[in-house]
């Protein structure tokens, strides 16, 4: 097993000379196995713990060893952000040490300001820049995974960034343009990274795919380079403002917003540039947004960027409800995915949804398009963008929709779905080509059921092609059919129309 401990006493050694450290740190992180990455970070983590909590050590030598830890980790701590991104075989678990690093190495160099404050002369402006840089990197960091997780953040987290900004904007050097690492490919400022983290927050992401959350992320790395924060509103709109003294994330510029505290900053050269690539798409992928490595098709991205265009537009792009919904108070039975939800349909057994779980399920609005919920647990896995849920109340037969808003808060989960319909038929599915094959189970729901007017036929992805034949079987008569090419794609089915062929014996 790699000596990673080993590592971590060569960082924190006051014994070792500088030239030495550097030397062994050097070779012990270049020889890291990346299967060691993981528990390397940890070993980091609580090293960065104990410089935070040690009062003796002299600010030169705090920020020299925390620049020194975050240049050598840095890379181990982005393949583990990638892997969990990708779902690579055992990541699930690395959350919490991804987001303690960003968080104790924040601290560090809140620590380190401090101390700078006391003795302004004991650090070169370049390592200054450095410290307030990275800090507020890593702070707009835990804010954006927040983001991913459709996790409101505490205003401290935004008032943590603050303070960053407000010392670089103090010493000068808010828009100085700085490498945040050795092998870095973009320059960035403090203004950049607060203005990025605003634009992300604005961009609406709490009914987004968790790769549209991504992609928003990197696409605005481009997108919000030298755009000035400033003192007094600008003329161009639309207008954005954080008021600094305030533990709050940003928001569309009112009547009435101004004060020593408040910076502002325009989106229309944002939004121009957005522009600029939406007229790319329509042929091709940008180069720019190539390089970005996302997981998005060219409609896709064409999809993202127009909806960007609304949220970031003069009203603040606020996504208006279909029709409006009442104040409806009452406890729900829920089921999530369409597995699951499937069994619960073809069983009949609507009454044993996912009650005994424990969870507590409650209605808070409800309209003929949609309904909102709030979800009482711990659980918040199966939770997940474009997933099929059903809901069963005391007033109301059981409701068909899909999840199309999630928003963590300190009492609840906020859940906003869409409704497809009610009372969902359970069908068998056959396929001809595979008869040795058990029955596919598929979800029906009939014109007059549906919230749309149009018949909604639900069926597991794998199933899915162009003019394929199935036999379909449901109260005790079979027929055979086929597909049409699907009309929607949720996140774990999909949705397609059919032609009856002809009614089987």
């Amino acid at each position: 097993m790699f000596d990673f401990k080993s590592l971590v006493s060569s960082l924190l050694s006051k014994n070792t000379p500088a030239s030495g450290v550097a030397q062994s740190a050097t070779l012990l992180v270049r020889d890291l196995p990346q299967a060691e990455y993981f528990t390397a970070l940890v070993e980091i983590i609580k090293a960065v713990s104990k410089i935070n909590a040690d009062p003796e050590m002299s600010l030169k030598e705090r920020v020299k060893t925390l620049l020194y830890v975050d240049d050598k980790a840095a890379g181990i701590h982005h393949q583990l952000c990638q892997d969990y991104l990708h779902s690579k075989g055992g990541s699930k678990g690395y959350l919490p040490t991804i987001l303690a690093y960003w968080h104790e190495l924040a601290s560090a160099y809140q620590i380190c300001l401090r101390l700078c404050r006391g003795a302004p002369n004991q650090i070169a402006e370049p390592e200054q820049q450095l410290v307030t840089a990275r800090g507020l990197h890593h702070q707009m960091r835990l804010l954006a995974w927040n983001a991913l997780r459709y996790l409101k953040p505490e205003g401290n987290a935004w008032q943590q960034g603050f303070r960053f900004y407000t010392h670089a904007e103090e010493s000068g050097f808010a828009r100085t343009p700085v490498a945040l690492y050795p092998d870095s490919h973009q320059e960035v400022s403090c203004e950049h990274l607060l203005i990025q983290a605003g634009m992300l927050h604005m961009a609406q992401t709490e009914n987004m795919l968790h790769k549209e959350i991504v992609a928003v992320d990197q696409l605005l790395m481009l997108l919000c380079n030298q755009i000035p924060l400033e003192k007094q509103p600008p003329t161009e709109t639309p207008i954005f403002v954080y008021n600094l003294s305030m533990p709050e994330p940003p928001q569309p510029m009112l009547r009435g917003m101004a004060g020593k505290w408040h910076r502002y900053w325009s989106s229309y050269e944002i939004s121009t540039r957005l522009a600029d690539l939406m007229f790319d798409l329509d042929t091709r992928i940008p180069s720019q947004l190539a390089a970005l490595g996302c997981e998005l098709e060219r409609e896709e991205w064409s999809e993202l960027c127009e909806k960007l265009a609304i949220r970031w537009s003069n009203d603040g792009g606020k996504s208006l409800r279909k029709s409006e919904r009442s104040l409806h108070s009452s406890n729900a039975q829920v089921s999530i995915g369409f597995d699951r939800v499937a069994f619960h349909i073809k069983v009949q057994d609507v009454g044993g949804l996912d009650s005994e779980r424990n969870d507590d399920w409650r209605i808070n609005d409800i309209s003929s398009t949609g309904m909102g919920l709030t979800f009482i647990g711990k659980t918040v896995d199966q939770l997940s963008i474009g997933r099929l849920i059903l809901v069963k109340t005391e007033s109301h037969p059981p409701l068909l929709g899909v999840i199309r808003r999630i928003l963590r808060q300190n009492n609840g989960t906020k859940v906003g779905i869409e409704i497809l319909g009610q009372t969902p038929v359970g069908v068998s599915l056959l396929d001809p080509a595979q008869p040795d094959s058990p029955p596919f189970t598929a979800i029906y729901i009939t014109q007059p059921n549906s919230r749309k007017g149009q018949r909604w036929f639900l069926m597991p992805k794998t199933l899915m092609a162009d003019d394929k034949q199935l036999v379909l079987s449901a109260q005790g008569k079979s027929y055979q059919i086929k597909l049409k090419a699907p009309q929607q794609e949720f996140e774990d089915c999909s949705h397609s129309n059919f032609d009856t062929l002809a009614k089987m014996d």
